[in-house]
């Protein structure tokens, strides 16, 4: 009879808990980029002040891991120009007290390795610029500025990106990313609580009730509110694998489906453990600030 009473919850609280495992899995998949190295040789020729100098080198790019602020997925590529040195990509041409004259071959590790996160050139074109700095370190980089300065770009080779494709690398950890999608998840499950689980008949409601319904609201509103915000904010101190980020991320999720374990629990008569469950919640949010707040204060 028991679990008569209990099947749609039951139901209810195992889809929600498979949506969400497939969510967080599709989440935490990382791609690695199965080219992971390459090397463009490039040709820019440019005038200043009456030479003309042909500049001929190679851009070398590589893969290095998966990893970003927020975003622990996010593929980090590095590279640059052979003769200036790892991560460099811009040649100074002269600099004095009148400023400042900068050759900017504007090579991407990522677009260089076809994997491009923004559209750099979506708006301009891939192709070397100069720019005039002043003494107030203003730049300039139109025509009748450079030629009074006597500099002038006047041809370039440049290399295409390499075709890339991608593969499986590994599950990453988790970020504040989570936190929405999850806790809609959840209030999803909570709805459905609502509408499909109906009160027993026979059940009339008692002062233990109430006082449950009440804390249902305040637990629902401003306890799920505050621990969503802090979830989804924490990242601003750089997210990361670590237990402290990890765990928060998952507190607005389990108050919310406790909230839904009481609303169903009170409707088929379970008062105690109605006005129990949706406590844990907010225990578990109590227990989290302790211990790292103990753990930090040890550590310090």
């Amino acid at each position: 009879m028991k679990n008569k009473k209990l099947f749609i919850p039951t139901v209810v609280f195992g889809i929600s808990i498979l949506v969400t495992a497939i969510y967080l899995i599709v989440f935490s998949l990382a791609f690695k980029p199965n080219v992971t190295e390459g090397e463009f040789p490039f040709t820019i020729t440019y005038e200043i002040d009456g030479e003309t100098v042909t500049i001929n080198d190679v851009y070398k790019a590589h893969y290095e891991k998966n990893d970003g602020y927020a975003d622990s997925k996010y593929r980090v590529y590095a590279g640059g120009v052979e003769s200036l040195g790892e991560d460099d990509t811009i040649y100074t041409l002269k600099d004095n007290e009148n400023g400042r004259i900068e050759l900017w071959t504007h090579f991407h590790p990522d677009y260089m390795m076809g994997d491009s996160e923004y559209d750099y050139f979506d708006e301009e074109p891939f192709e070397p610029a100069i720019y005039y700095y002043n003494s107030n370190n203003e730049w300039f980089d139109d025509e009748e500025t450079l030629t009074a300065q006597g500099v002038k770009l006047i041809s370039f080779e440049y290399p295409t990106p390499i075709k890339n494709s991608f593969s499986f690398s590994h599950l990453s950890y988790f970020s504040g990313e989570i936190v929405p999608p999850t806790v809609i998840i959840a209030l999803l499950a909570l709805l459905a609580i609502i509408i499909f689980v109906r009160k027993e008949k026979e059940l009339k409601y008692k002062v233990i009730d109430v006082i449950s319904i009440v804390f249902n609201f305040i637990i629902g509103t401003f306890h799920l509110g505050i621990v969503t915000m802090l979830a989804m904010l924490i990242d601003i101190e750089g997210g990361g694998p670590e237990l402290f980020y990890q765990l928060m991320y998952f507190i607005p999720v389990i108050s919310t489906l406790c909230v839904a374990a009481s609303v169903a629990l009170r409707r088929k008569g379970y008062r105690k453990s109605s006005l129990i469950t949706q406590f844990i919640g907010p225990m578990i949010f109590g227990l989290y600030l302790l211990v790292f707040y103990v753990a930090g204060v040890l550590l310090n």
